[in-house]
């Protein structure tokens, strides 16, 4: 449909994805048709933006209009994983109650229903990102202690810059480092590779004397640390729809 895609190159300057998603999809425009369109429509503005950076346009204003483009197909496309139907009123949410997280460096999850996301920085340069996700009115104190997490339905994720290589070497090392951990320890645990789309990972579920599951996910320059108190359908929703908006480039 290159009249869509001409009409969104033309518009998503001056008006809000979700506004042009809403009049098009009133005119007959499919959603699925809508996301096909905003992606093609959105790669064209990377070629612009690489030939004017050359004539003397601003590149940090370049790089902004290639983060956001970024931002609007992984949000697209997390709506479009659990949407089974038409679209729903609420461009925000899924129609089975669930949204999308975008965290500070760009990347994603889908949250169940009733959940949300509390970021938080474990140091001065915000380089080590911490987010809980929990239901709705979860008591913030509660989050300190992870004995919790099981019964309230907490998972945590922390992010910080990967010390491992982009690898299958990288996946082994990071896995070898929390086994010997887990060990020294002296806890019983079991062990699994997990696939996260695009991104390799471990997972250890810890048996005793402390039951938990444990999840890292090895992305380009991140490392991706779950922690919950056990394997639900809670933890899988969430571990599973990460998407890293640099891996997917």
């Amino acid at each position: 449909m290159p009249e869509v895609v001409a009409y969104l190159q033309e518009n998503l300057p001056k008006y809000p994805v979700e506004e042009l998603r809403r009049q098009l999809y009133a005119e007959g425009v499919s959603d699925i048709d809508f996301q096909d369109c905003l992606a093609a429509a959105l790669r064209a503005p990377r070629t612009e933006t690489k030939k004017k950076s050359a004539s003397g346009t601003n590149p940090k204003l370049a790089q902004l209009f290639l983060v956001m483009g970024v931002l609007v197909i992984l949000g697209v496309g997390l709506f479009a994983l659990s949407r089974k139907t038409e679209a729903p009123a609420d461009p925000a949410a899924t129609a089975s109650g669930e949204s999308g997280f975008v965290g500070p460096s760009l990347w994603v999850v889908r949250l169940p229903q009733g959940y949300v996301g509390l970021t938080s920085f474990k140091d001065a340069a915000k380089k080590h990102e911490v987010v809980h996700f929990c239901p709705k009115g979860t008591d913030p104190t509660n989050l300190l202690n992870e004995g919790l997490y099981g019964q309230l339905g907490v998972v945590r994720l922390e992010v910080f810059p990967s010390p491992f290589p982009d690898n299958p070497t990288g996946v082994s090392s990071m896995a070898l480092r929390v086994q010997q951990r887990l060990t020294a320890q002296g806890e019983k645990f079991a062990t699994k590779n997990i696939q996260v789309a695009a991104l390799p990972g471990v997972q250890f579920n810890v048996l005793s004397p402390f039951p938990r599951v444990e999840g890292y996910v090895l992305g380009k320059s991140s490392l991706y640390y779950f922690y919950a108190g056990q394997e639900d359908e809670v933890w899988r929703d969430i571990v599973l729809s990460l998407r890293d908006a640099h891996s997917e480039n």
